[in-house]
């Protein structure tokens, strides 16, 4: 049996199988050299453990070695016998040798097969798997930021609406503190003006591999360069895009910042409407404390905020109604009650025996009007028939 320094190198064999494709020279300056990954244990790790396994077989398998003392023994000797062979080493170590040159042989027959364009092929397809996953996410990513952008404008709109329902009119008085309300107003704008100019980068255009020649090494390195390359750029598109969605993540905390503000300076502004009514029932105090109360813990960048607004500012002008209604109650009470106190004066009967100097008798007959024209002197009648005129009979 040889001894193991005259057994063959298989470390060399065993680590370019059990390396990546990427190992070979070739392939290497085609594509650069692969990432640096954990690899399985070694294909020829097992050729070497078996390659010791017969070191210790053929060792143990020896002979001692006796060292006789050079003085004669005074004893007769003893005739020795043939030594006993151990069998199961000898064994153990021709099945090693017989696998050892087994597994040479395959590492050599697969080290001879190996193509390095197929090798190639296989980190193609690696790359684009992990590409088609960049995209995926990518894609994801771009929906949700332009979703988000779309919600917050919906939903600012209605937030605007109902904030300003809460200003002054020509029919009745604002409904909050003006300037907080003017300072939630220009949140408002300067939020839905942040969302417009935001623009969402498109996405590259999808990977497709397209014709490549998988028996040419250099068409398989095209293809793996083209893959690299749409990686690069859908990076470059994934950091541009988390650019903006933390721009619209910080519109989105300053804005919802500058609403719970002017949401807690309703609390204040419900206190003093109830100082300024204190005329109004307890009720309607009750209703409006309640109603701001409700709108500091609702979040107002969405559409709860309206119904939670809209009752705030039904609740302080029921107030001030109540309280006008009750005033004027009372004031004519108060009228009332003044006038029953004051003394009842009877007015006297007039008194049918005197009449009017200015009335006349209705029995009375007004003189006939003179004729202030003079008229002749009427025809004088003497009956004695005397006269300067004559009769009318003659004796």
């Amino acid at each position: 049996m040889s001894s193991s320094n005259e057994m063959p190198d298989l470390d060399l064999p065993a680590r370019a199988v059990g390396d990546s494709p990427r190992t070979d020279p070739l392939l290497e300056a085609l594509v650069g050299r692969p990432r640096q990954e954990s690899r399985p244990h070694s294909e020829g790790a097992d050729a070497v453990r078996l390659v010791n396994l017969v070191d210790s077989a053929v060792v143990n398998s020896s002979p001692s070695v006796i060292f006789v003392s050079s003085q004669k023994s005074k004893r007769p000797k003893k005739h020795r016998g043939h030594r006993r062979i151990d069998w199961v080493n000898t064994i153990v170590g021709a099945v090693a040798v017989v696998v050892v040159a087994a597994t040479a042989v395959f590492t050599g027959v697969q080290v001879a097969s190996a193509d390095p364009a197929s090798d190639a092929v296989e980190v193609l397809a690696a790359d684009e798997a992990s590409l088609a996953g960049a995209e995926n996410s990518l894609a994801v990513s771009t929906a949700r930021l332009e979703e988000s952008i779309a919600t917050g404008l919906e939903d600012s709109a209605i937030v605007r609406a109902a904030l300003g329902e809460l200003a002054a009119t020509a029919e009745r008085a604002e409904t909050a503190d003006p300037a907080a309300l003017a300072a939630a107003v220009q949140a408002v704008d300067v939020y839905r003006t942040g969302l417009e100019q935001t623009v969402v980068p498109p996405a590259p255009a999808p990977y497709e591999r397209g014709n490549i020649d998988e028996d040419s090494l250099t068409s398989v390195a095209d293809a793996i360069n083209k893959v690299q390359e749409a990686s690069t750029a859908v990076d470059e598109a994934s950091d541009a895009l988390r650019t903006y969605r933390t721009s619209v993540d910080a519109l989105n905390t300053a804005y919802t910042g500058q609403l719970a503000a002017f949401a807690g300076s309703l609390t204040a502004y419900a206190t003093a409407q109830n100082d300024a009514y204190p005329v109004a029932g307890q009720e309607f105090r009750d209703a409006v404390t309640t109603a701001a109360t409700t709108v500091a813990a609702t979040p107002l960048n969405g559409a709860s905020a309206t119904s939670a607004l809209k009752t705030f500012r039904d609740a302080v002008l029921a107030l001030r109604e109540e309280d006008l209604r009750v005033r004027v109650l009372e004031e004519q009470e108060r009228e009332q009650s003044q006038n029953n106190q004051q003394p009842v004066t009877p007015t006297p009967e007039p008194d049918e025996t005197q009449t009017d100097p200015t009335q006349t008798n209705p029995d009375q007959t007004d003189p006939a009007p003179v004729d202030p024209t003079p008229t002749d002197p009427p025809a004088s009648t003497d009956p004695t028939g005397s006269g300067d005129g004559g009769g009318l009979f003659e004796g």
